[in-house]
């Protein structure tokens, strides 16, 4: 019995296009059955044929042509295979090299050799009825654009919703944060705000805290005071890709939403953030530092693109540890330029030519144990007593809380414990409004319980304490005896942070210039380089196995202080690469290095 493929598309996903594609779907299962032919897979999308490039399905059937898998693809015409002359020409060239045949059940015939005139230019007629159609769908579209009838409001617009009869109105409740932004950008950039509205317990529609980028989108649309610009970009039928329109060549439409905030105030908001972007983004301005959230905001540049390196953090899937990292700029907005070095379907955007950045990120804490290293090498150099700035960190310490009034410190812990109970209070009623998760909800819970416990603390601490001077002796020492390694040295590091004036990156070193014109090459190892490090454990995972053929991937674990998991997954891709193989079988054997790997 001959076993056959089925591939089923339609152009869009509509509803009534998803009837035809159930028809046809339905017509191809009845058609092989009545060959009395065997089913055994099916290829099924709803996507235009002028391209195979984002069709998932077709790659698949593509991929899978070089397989036993199948001996038959059956479709119903040409024209639902594909509408592109070169798409269809692999396509049979790959089908005929690997001797399969291709069922039309509309013409009730195979593909011969015979047939490639006429199937070509049907491919080509094909095209060209796609093309002609692109142009009379965009030219339509652009004419309802101009009339003002064609508002396309995406579903996740944060501050808006669009009814049934496609009028837009305001959600209120998002609106007061969104004007809550505008007011703030004003005077702080979006870092700042995004920091400030996580610690008031404000998140988005999918109960996430807002992310700077985020916030940067809402403040430059300027859908929030009621304007609509359309006609931004065009999708080219020849290129296969979207391109900008010239602004000149824009569609606005004023007052075509209802404003949740004035045009004024959405053009103070925009200037503020374009003088503040300008600050940054001329190369003679570098010398002034950002001054913001964190002490390097603003200070690292990246020396392969000039982008700004923006702080980033991830939590790991396995235990949920919080991963901060500094990325380039042009990394986060465009991916990786180099395609080898991009992960397989993980590019956050389009490749563009010229965009997008293949630099390094940099671990926080690593790169903080560097720059600790380099500035004390630096007050060496400058004659900087290193062990004075720790005195003097504790000096200011000691003044503040011996200056500090016990009174007006209980009045200020109970204010702060009071706006961390209301805090408690509004995560509470986000829950219940369903804005924020479960599991946000927990853990903001958690951490705010946490901060309410040592403030009740501290406030019984400063009730019970009898002897103000004694009391402040006692609390330096344990400042000193406890928190030498956390809070002394971050306000240290913070101190010997500002002899730093900017730091570029490169793939292999950091160039830091400091304050007085003093320039350091700081070398950077593997372990800042991902692929590097990578490689070198995949080599010591060799040499492992060279010295003892005998040796297990829990053993190889232990020794590499990774998971079982991340090991496994090293020795597969070792494996398909050729450099390593396992004599034996059911885990009794041994690993046999290459010799060209030995010789290495």
């Amino acid at each position: 019995m001959l076993r056959t493929v089925i591939y089923c598309r339609c152009s869009t996903e509509e509803d009534s296009q998803q009837e035809a594609l159930k028809k046809q779907v339905a017509e191809s299962r009845e058609c092989v059955k009545a060959n009395g032919w065997m089913l055994v897979d099916e290829y099924i999308e709803s996507k235009s044929g002028t391209t195979a490039e984002k069709r998932e399905e077709y790659q698949r059937l593509f991929e899978d042509l070089q397989t036993d898998k199948f001996d038959i693809v059956q479709i119903k015409s040409q024209d639902r295979l594909m509408r592109n002359t070169k798409d269809w020409y692999l396509f049979i060239d790959r089908l005929v090299t690997n001797g399969k045949k291709l069922y039309m059940y509309i013409e009730r015939k195979f593909y011969t050799p015979d047939d490639a005139l006429i199937t070509g230019i049907k491919a080509i007629l094909a095209e060209e009825y796609s093309k002609e159609l692109s142009k009379k769908i965009n030219n339509a579209h652009r004419n309802r654009q101009k009339r003002g009838e064609s508002l396309i409001l995406p579903p996740g617009t944060y501050g808006y919703k669009k009814l049934p009869d496609k009028s837009v109105i305001i959600v209120e409740e998002e609106a007061k944060v969104i004007r809550l932004m505008f007011n703030l950008c004003r005077t702080m950039g979006c870092c700042r705000i995004a920091a400030l509205l996580e610690s008031e317990g404000y998140c988005d529609r999918r109960g996430r805290f807002f992310q700077a980028e985020t916030i940067r989108r809402i403040i430059r649309n300027p859908i929030r005071c009621g304007t609509v610009v359309q006609n931004k970009r065009h999708f080219d039928f020849y290129l296969k890709q979207e391109l900008k329109v010239p602004k000149e060549e824009w569609i606005v439409h004023k007052g075509a939403v209802p404003a949740i905030v004035s045009e004024e105030i959405w053009q103070e908001a925009n200037r503020a953030m374009d003088k503040r972007a300008g600050k940054y983004q001329m190369k003679e301005y570098h010398a002034e530092t950002a001054g913001g959230l964190y002490d390097l905001s603003g200070k690292i540049y990246c020396g392969l693109c000039g982008g700004t390196y923006y702080r980033t953090y991830r939590r790991r899937r396995n235990n949920h540890t919080k991963i901060i990292e500094w990325k380039c700029q042009n990394y986060l907005r465009y991916g990786r330029e180099d395609v080898e070095k991009a992960r397989l379907g993980r590019r956050k955007a389009p490749k563009i030519e010229g965009k997008g950045c293949d630099n390094i990120h940099l671990d926080e804490q690593k790169l903080l144990s560097l720059l600790e290293e380099s500035c004390k090498t630096y007050c060496q150099n400058c004659g900087t007593d290193y062990t004075g700035i720790t005195d003097r960190v504790l000096t200011v310490l000691e003044k503040v809380l011996n200056g500090s009034d016990p009174l007006e410190k209980r009045k200020e812990l109970k204010q702060v414990l009071s706006r961390q109970e209301l805090l408690c209070e509004k995560l509470m009623d986000k829950l219940l409004e369903g804005v924020i998760s479960d599991e946000d909800y927990k853990r903001r819970k958690a951490e705010s319980d946490e901060k309410i416990k040592d403030l009740k603390e501290e406030l019984e601490t400063y009730q019970q304490s009898e002897d103000i001077h004694a009391e402040v002796k006692v609390r330096i020492l344990k400042i000193e005896e406890r928190l030498i390694e956390d809070i002394l040295r971050k306000a240290v590091l913070s101190e010997l942070l500002k002899n730093i004036k900017s730091i570029e990156v490169f793939e292999d070193k950091l160039k830091i210039q400091f304050q007085n014109k003093f320039v350091m090459n700081l070398p950077l190892n593997e372990e800042f380089d991902y692929a590097a490090r990578k490689e070198a454990e995949r080599k010591r995972i060799i040499t492992y196995m060279g010295e003892n053929p005998c040796i297990t991937a829990k053993e190889i674990a232990e020794m590499e202080q990774i998971s079982l998991t991340a090991v496994n997954y090293r020795i597969k891709k070792l494996r398909q690469q050729g450099k390593i193989h396992f004599a034996g079988r059911g885990g009794h054997g041994k690993w046999i290095v290459c010799e060209s790997e030995e010789g290495k």
